[in-house]
C-alpha cells in the first residue's frame, strides 16, 4: 500500500515543491515543512484516503501564495484567440487521420499546454457571454445566439473582462465579432470596456461583402427584406473594407495592435474573435487548392480552405510576436466558441453531438495554452483538469495582472493548474439549468432540465433534442436520440466519453447527487433574456446599416408579469429550440446566426 500511495502521489508532492521555487523563502520553509509532513505520512503508511486528503491540504496551503514582489511583476500581453464553430475533429492534433491541416494550430498546441476536459457553451452567444463575464450561462441570462433583431444584451449591470482588465493598467481591444446584443449603444463592445474594435455585431456576416442577411427574421417580423451592412472602426461603419476577406482584416489588424504595443511597451489584451469558420462558407480559391482531390464533398472543401486560412493568420500573429521581441511577455489561448455546426461541414469525431446541445461533441471543444510563461514541465503537455470557458476571467485577472479574487463569479483562476501542472480547482461545471427548480420525481412530468458535470459524472435532465455524430457514425449502433424523448442520462465521462452507456439506473445514489447540485444552481440562476424580436431593427430603416434601434432604457425593455414568466418557462424548459434544426443551424449559405 505504501509503495501504492508513494508512486501515485509523488508527482502531485513535485509539482507542489517545484511551483514554490519561485516564492520567497518564508514560504519556502513553510512548504519544506508541509512537504516532510507528507513524506512522514508516507513513511508511517497512511491509507491512500489519508496520504491524498495531505496532499490536497498542502496544495490548497500554497494555492494563493504569490511570488516574491508581485505588485512589480511585468504583466503579460494577453491574445485570446476564439475560432467559430470549429469541430473537435478539425485540427489535426485531434486526429492524426485528420483531412483538414492545422499545422500552426498543432505546433502551438503540441509545444503548449492542450487543454483536454475543457468545455464552453453549446452556442455562440452564451460561450461569448460566459467568457466576458466568468459567470455560468444560467447566472449571466444569456441563454442563446442573439439575433440581429433581439432586443435583449449582456445585461450592463454585469462587470466585464475588459473593464477589469483596465483597472489593472491593461489596453483592451476587439477584433472581429462580438454577438452580445446591439438594440442599444450602451450594449456594444465600446461601450463595455474595449478601448478599440473591428469588426461586427451579429453572429455571422458575408466574408467579402459583410452583411448580415436572415430570412427567418424576414419572415417571423413580416417584413420582405431583412439585411444591412455590418462592419465596424469602433462605433462607425467602415465600408472601406467591402470586398477584402474577413479573416485577413482581422489578422492584419491583430499584427497593428502588437507592433504598437511594441513600441510604448504598455501591456495588451487582445481578444481576436474570429469568424472562421462558421457559416458562409467562403474562402479565397487558393486555400483549397491543397484539398484538391482530397475533400470530394464541396464544402466540406470550402470548410477545410477556411480552416487552414485561419491556421495561415494564427501563423502569421505568432510570427509578429516574436520579430517584434514581445513573444516572450505574452500569453496565447486557443478555443473555440461550441462544436462544430450540423450544416457547417465540421466534424466532431468521436464526440456525439454538435453545436446546439450539451453532449460532449456541442460544448467540449479544441484550446490549448502556449506561451514562454509556462514552466518547462508542462510545455508539450495535456492537461486534463476540468475547465470551462468561465474561468478565463480570474485565469486572465487573478493570474496574470494581479488582481484579487472576485467571489461573486463562478470562474476559478487557472493559471497555475496550467503553468504547473497541479490539480484543477474545479470540481463542477454547470453547462445549463431552469425550469422549475424545485420539480422532483412523483410530481408528475419532468419541467426541469438542466446538464452538469461533477468529477467525472455528466447529468442531463429534460429533453435532449435530436443529436447525432456529425459526417458518420462511429459505431454501427444506432445513436440518434429524438426530439420528444425526455429523459435523465447519467455518464460517466471517464469511463465513457463518447456518451454511450447511460448509467441512470445503475447509479442512482449518484444521480440523486448530482441532481441535488443541479437544483442548488437552478436556485441561484437569474432570469434569461426574453426573446423579443421585432420589425424596426430592420436595417433598411437605418440607411441599410445595423445601428442600435433603442434608446438605453427604452419601453420595450420587459418587465413580466407572473403571467409572462409562466409562458417563458413553459416555451423554455423542454428546450424546443434545440429541436427545430432547420430554425437554430445555418442554411449552407445564409449569414444568419
Amino acid at each position: 500500500m505504501q509503495m501504492f500511495i508513494g508512486k501515485k502521489y509523488r508527482s502531485q508532492v513535485r509539482n507542489t515543491l517545484y511551483r514554490n521555487t519561485e516564492m520567497n523563502s518564508h514560504i519556502m520553509i513553510k512548504c519544506f515543512v508541509a512537504s516532510s509532513v507528507m513524506f512522514i505520512g508516507f513513511m508511517i503508511g497512511l491509507t491512500a484516503t489519508q496520504y491524498e486528503t495531505l496532499v490536497d491540504n498542502v496544495t490548497r496551503l500554497t494555492k494563493h501564495v504569490e511570488p516574491r514582489d508581485s505588485s512589480h511583476r511585468k504583466q503579460p500581453n494577453i491574445i485570446f484567440i476564439l475560432a467559430d464553430d470549429l469541430g473537435w475533429n478539425d485540427v489535426s492534433y485531434h486526429n492524426s487521420s485528420c483531412d483538414i491541416h492545422t499545422p500552426n494550430i498543432d505546433r502551438l498546441a503540441k509545444e503548449g499546454v492542450r487543454l483536454q476536459n475543457y468545455y464552453a457553451q453549446a452556442t455562440c452567444s452564451p460561450s461569448r457571454a460566459s467568457f466576458m463575464t466568468g459567470l455560468y450561462q444560467s447566472r449571466h441570462g444569456v441563454d442563446r445566439a442573439l439575433s440581429a433583431a433581439d432586443a435583449g444584451c449582456l445585461p450592463s449591470n454585469l462587470t466585464v473582462l475588459p473593464q477589469v482588465l483596465k483597472r489593472h493598467g491593461y489596453t483592451t481591444h476587439l477584433v472581429g465579432k462580438w454577438h452580445l446584443g446591439h438594440s442599444r449603444r450602451n450594449c456594444l463592445p465600446n461601450q463595455r470596456g474595449f478601448d478599440t474594435f473591428l469588426g461586427f455585431r451579429n453572429g455571422a456576416q458575408d466574408y467579402y461583402r459583410h452583411h448580415h442577411g436572415n430570412p427567418r427574421l424576414a419572415r417571423d417580423t413580416g417584413v420582405e427584406y431583412f439585411e444591412g451592412f455590418d462592419f465596424w472602426e469602433n462605433e462607425t461603419a467602415a465600408e472601406s473594407y467591402t470586398g477584402q476577406y474577413a479573416t485577413h482584416i482581422y489578422v492584419k489588424r491583430a499584427e497593428e495592435i502588437m507592433t504598437h504595443h511594441a513600441q510604448n511597451g504598455k501591456p495588451f489584451f487582445l481578444f481576436l474573435s474570429l469568424s472562421a469558420v462558421h457559416m458562409p462558407a467562403q474562402v479565397p480559391e487558393n486555400y483549397m487548392d491543397q484539398y484538391e482531390g482530397h475533400i470530394t464533398d464541396p464544402l466540406r472543401k470550402i470548410y477545410a480552405g477556411m480552416t487552414s486560412c485561419m491556421d495561415e493568420g494564427i501563423k502569421n500573429l505568432t510570427d509578429t510576436l516574436q520579430r517584434l521581441d514581445i513573444w516572450k511577455d505574452t500569453v496565447v489561448v486557443f478555443s473555440s466558441d461550441n462544436g462544430g455546426a450540423p450544416k457547417g461541414h465540421g466534424s466532431n469525431l468521436p464526440l456525439l453531438g454538435h453545436k446546439g446541445n450539451y453532449f460532449e461533441g456541442g460544448i467540449r471543444v479544441a484550446a490549448f495554452v502556449n506561451s514562454p510563461l509556462l514552466s518547462k514541465q508542462v510545455q508539450g503537455t495535456e492537461y486534463s483538469g476540468l475547465m470551462g470557458i468561465a474561468d478565463w476571467l480570474p485565469t486572465f485577472v487573478e493570474g496574470m495582472a494581479g488582481g484579487s479574487k472576485d467571489h461573486s463569479i463562478d470562474g476559478f483562476n487557472m493559471w497555475d493548474s496550467i503553468r504547473y501542472g497541479i490539480p484543477s480547482p474545479r470540481k463542477e461545471y454547470v453547462h445549463a439549468v431552469g425550469g422549475n427548480c424545485d420539480w422532483k420525481h412523483g410530481d408528475g412530468p419532468l419541467t426541469m432540465y438542466g446538464t452538469i458535470r461533477v468529477g467525472d459524472w455528466k447529468l442531463f435532465i429534460g429533453t435532449m433534442g435530436q443529436v447525432a455524430w456529425l459526417n458518420k457514425k462511429p459505431t454501427t449502433k444506432d445513436s440518434l436520440l429524438q426530439c420528444s424523448q425526455s429523459s435523465s442520462r447519467l455518464y460517466n465521462m471517464r469511463l465513457d466519453p463518447y456518451e454511450t452507456s447511460n448509467q441512470y439506473q445503475k447509479e442512482h445514489k449518484i444521480y440523486t447527487t448530482l441532481l441535488k447540485r443541479l437544483k442548488y444552481h437552478c436556485r441561484r440562476k437569474v432570469q434569461y433574456l426574453p426573446q423579443i424580436e421585432r420589425k424596426e431593427a430592420n436595417p433598411r430603416l437605418r440607411q441599410g446599416v445595423y445601428t442600435p434601434w433603442l434608446d438605453d432604457w427604452d419601453e420595450l425593455e420587459w418587465h413580466p408579469t407572473s403571467e409572462d414568466v409562466d409562458l417563458f418557462n413553459a416555451r423554455y424548459i423542454t428546450w424546443e429550440r434545440f429541436c427545430d434544426t432547420t430554425r437554430h443551424t445555418e442554411n449552407d449559405n445564409s449569414t444568419s446566426t
